[in-house]
């Protein structure tokens, strides 16, 4: 069965990789992003040794960003040709206040654009089964995972579940990893264009700055791909049975389904209690009511790379759904890092671009069967 993804909200999954100032322009509302080597590769011969030029490719992003100028700086100053404004690899929406001389994180980009890799949607889908497993299994068996882990601490609720505990002692053996029977290749998008934003980090009391990120743009959509089960009769009675019956597609769609519900469902409880003067939670709110309106088991909602939380990313929600008590006791425990201010439910904090009267949230999109 073929599918694509429609970006719900713009999507930051990063690269490794930063956009030093002088490899961007700003142009009128648009950022014109250059490769490095091109640029080098523009520097006028008499220019190669400008101490000025040299001292911004050595240090960019460890000074104040004024002190880091953009490409269009050293054209003026006659430093790099100008024709190299005609070789802009990626163009980007300006959404940022004041961009210029900050580095710019990456989002995951190949030579036909912005993509979402599959480790990532497989990430998600392994959370969602897991999740699902573990509502089903109980709070019991959670607290026995638990008291394992506490003994053991160098494994996983994760790794407890996959590969089970056989005479007191869990065997950590990747070849025995059941979610190898599923594939799900990387996935580019249609359009090409990126989007610019500054990032805020809103925790309670406080809004601390965050990134300048690039990321993929709502309203866009991916090309086709399919999920491809490798499962094998000969090595599928070594693995976990209970995990294996997941992997149909519409299996895949309902775990995903009712974990997309239940993240919105925490988020929209969070925001509804967690308020701040300076914050438009009423705008968070809605968009969030309006992406659980378009969650359905025929077309789920998925939440993907930075800014969907912790609880997005692991199994935590699940405990939490389970026995609250319990989940506020023990995260702790369960948690890495560990630490939060406990006078509020961990995690106190979340991620939002745009300003704080206009806020936006990260990673909604949703999956769409589709005829090949």
């Amino acid at each position: 069965m073929a599918y694509i993804f429609k970006i719900l909200s713009p999507i930051h999954i990063h690269s490794g990789e930063v956009i030093k100032a002088m490899n961007y322009m700003v142009k009128d509302d648009k950022v014109l992003i250059f490769d490095e080597m091109d640029v080098i590769e523009s520097v006028k011969q008499q220019e190669l040794l400008n101490d000025e030029l040299l001292r911004n490719f050595a240090s960019a992003g460890r000074r104040r960003k004024e002190y880091n100028k953009t490409l269009d700086y050293y054209i003026d100053k006659g430093i790099i040709e100008k024709s190299v404004v005609d070789k802009y690899k990626l163009k980007g929406n300006n959404y940022t206040e004041d961009l210029s001389g900050q580095e710019i994180y990456r989002t995951m980009t190949n030579l036909q654009g912005p993509y979402i890799p599959g480790s990532t949607i497989k990430g998600v889908i392994r959370t969602a089964i897991l999740y699902d497993y573990i509502l089903n299994k109980g709070i019991e068996y959670i607290k026995d995972a638990v008291k394992f882990l506490n003994r053991v601490r160098h494994f996983s609720i994760d790794d407890y579940i996959i590969y089970g505990v056989k005479d007191g002692w869990l065997e950590q053996d990747i070849l025995q990893d059941p979610f190898k029977f599923l594939g799900v290749k990387d996935v580019n998008m249609v359009d090409k264009e990126v989007g610019i934003y500054e990032e805020t980090i809103y925790n309670i009391n406080n809004f601390i700055p965050g990134n300048v990120i690039e990321t993929v743009e709502e309203d866009n959509k991916s090309e086709q791909f399919d999920f491809e089960i490798r499962g094998h009769k000969k090595l599928v009675g070594k693995y976990n049975q209970e995990i294996i019956k997941y992997f149909k597609d519409e299996e895949l769609r309902r775990v995903l389904y009712q974990y997309s519900k239940d993240i919105i469902e925490d988020e929209l409880e969070y925001y509804r209690i967690n308020k701040h003067p300076l914050f438009n939670t009423k705008e968070i709110i809605e968009t969030l009511e309006k992406i659980k309106a378009k969650n359905s088991i025929d077309s789920p909602v998925l939440r993907i790379g930075k800014g969907k939380g912790y609880k997005s990313n692991t199994v935590a929600l699940a405990i939490k759904k389970l026995d609250k008590d319990y989940y506020t006791q023990e995260i702790k425990n369960i948690a890495k890092p560990f630490r939060y201010n406990k006078n509020y439910e961990f995690p106190k904090t979340r991620k939002f671009i745009n300003p704080s009267v206009s806020p936006k949230l990260l990673g909604f999109t949703i999956l769409e069967k589709v005829d090949r």
